[in-house]
């Protein structure tokens, strides 16, 4: 076999290659998606809202604890079904600042909360126990600030 006869052999097979490959990621990935469904792929809207709850908390006990100024995180409606939340700064004249958002809480999510403020002292302690439920289509999960202590914890509550 010549080079040429050799070179036209290879490019029908790597095409014929690149049909099996996309074949069979098509198959592995309809059996996955199969198999864990919409529990694994289709509800990440209350883990990644709890997540940035959190992390906006955790900015809010820093911001206190570097500028010696309250700082916390406020909620819009009422604490059974919020519907947005903001991390402000209360200064020493009790005027508060806006930090960061505010962000709506998307529409397939029901988010409640113990209280509707949580503060941050200069030393990083929370001002009181709050309790945030983030509840999505197939997922639950919970935010907790416990009182007087610098723990902030998310986890997710069995079904």
């Amino acid at each position: 076999m010549n080079k040429k006869q050799l070179q036209r052999c290879r490019r029908g097979l790597s095409l014929l290659e690149l049909l099996v490959v996309v074949t069979l990621m098509s198959i592995f990935a309809s059996a996955a998606f199969m198999r864990f469904g919409r529990d694994v792929f289709g509800d990440t809207g209350a883990r990644s809202e709890s997540r940035t709850m959190s992390l906006a908390l955790l900015q809010a006990q820093r911001a206190a604890i570097r500028s010696g100024d309250d700082h916390g995180l406020l909620t819009d409606g009422p604490a059974s079904k919020i519907t947005s939340w903001t991390v402000v700064q209360r200064r020493q004249d009790n005027s508060t600042v806006v930090i960061d958002g505010p962000h709506v809480i998307p529409d397939e999510l029901s988010v409640s909360v113990s209280h509707n403020e949580m503060w941050f002292d200069f030393e990083g302690n929370g001002s009181q126990m709050f309790d945030v439920k983030l509840s999505g289509p197939h997922r639950k999960f919970q935010l907790r600030v416990e009182a007087l202590t610098r723990m902030i914890r998310t986890f997710e509550v069995s079904p």
